[in-house]
């Protein structure tokens, strides 16, 4: 069974052998498998054992905390979620959240604290992460991190994204006026793209079910969806089908309590002069 894990495992894999300049079949030659073999390992379709796991690490030459993280991987990969707390510096799991993003045919972020990371500007990016704590070398690392994920909404071949936004997020001038003016304006440009769905929230709505917590879901063209939940220390990838299924059903009500990506795109805009406004008396 193809889990969250098993996924990520393949990735880090395939990651690894690209980071080695090995094509496919080549590592396959050298592990003594076969190019087809190898491929359903780095999709995620196949959990290699432990033994497979450390042939395929012992002939790229990983070593350390790196092979014995990745081994914990292999061996927990055949369980549905994948949870991850406690993590320093950059946690495990965003080569996995970068590869999702990359493979993804639709991304839905159902957002209430901050403005969605893939249509974040530097500077409101800044704002956001800075207020974690890190140094500004560390700050700035994540700024250049973010910034490139959001290459999958400009290449030839960009993923659909529907960014579900509380309204909240929209007065809260993060980085200051100018700053978050900006950033509102970057968003209601972004949504004139055609694969680009921006819809707000209104505080007329009332509660919504976006409410409970933001969340990024994942869609595929061949595979489950992939529910991503994000808190300071804590990570989860969800991917059992009776959990998903009840994300992708809140995202749908949130969707119906939004206003219409035309009417958000004015009060986005409204937002923003105001903001300018303020700043200039």
């Amino acid at each position: 069974m193809t889990t969250a894990r098993s996924r990520g495992l393949g990735a880090e894999v395939r990651n690894l052998r690209k980071n080695a300049g090995l094509r496919l079949e080549e590592l396959a030659e050298l592990c003594g498998w076969s190019r087809a073999t190898f491929g359903r390992i780095e999709s995620g379709d196949k959990i290699p054992t432990d033994t497979e796991i450390a042939i395929i690490l012992g002939t790229l030459g990983i070593k350390g905390d790196e092979r014995k993280r990745l081994l914990e991987l292999a061996h927990d990969a055949h369980q549905p979620n994948w949870w991850e707390i406690g993590y320093s510096g950059l946690p495990s799991q965003l080569a996995s959240l970068l590869e999702f993003e990359r493979a993804a045919t639709k991304i839905t972020d159902v957002a209430l604290g901050f403005v969605p990371g893939l249509l974040q500007t530097a500077d409101y990016a800044r704002g956001v992460i800075r207020n974690g704590g890190l140094s500004e070398s560390e700050v700035e690392s994540r700024v250049s991190l973010r910034l490139g994920r959001q290459s999958i909404l400009t290449r030839s071949k960009p993923v659909a994204l529907h960014a579900l936004i509380d309204e909240s997020i929209l007065h809260r001038p993060v980085g200051g006026g100018a700053v978050m003016a900006e950033q509102l304006r970057h968003v209601a440009r972004m949504s004139e793209r055609t694969h680009i769905t921006v819809q707000v929230v209104p505080y007329s709505a009332g509660e919504h079910h976006g409410m409970n917590g933001s969340n990024l879901i994942l869609e595929f063209q061949r595979q489950r969806p992939i529910v991503h939940l994000e808190h300071r220390r804590a990570g989860v990838f969800i991917d059992d089908p009776a959990d998903t299924f009840l994300y992708l059903e809140a995202a749908s009500t949130v969707e119906k309590a939004a206003l219409s990506p035309a009417d958000s795109a004015d009060l986005i805009l409204a937002c923003a002069n105001a903001l300018e406004g303020h700043d200039s008396r």
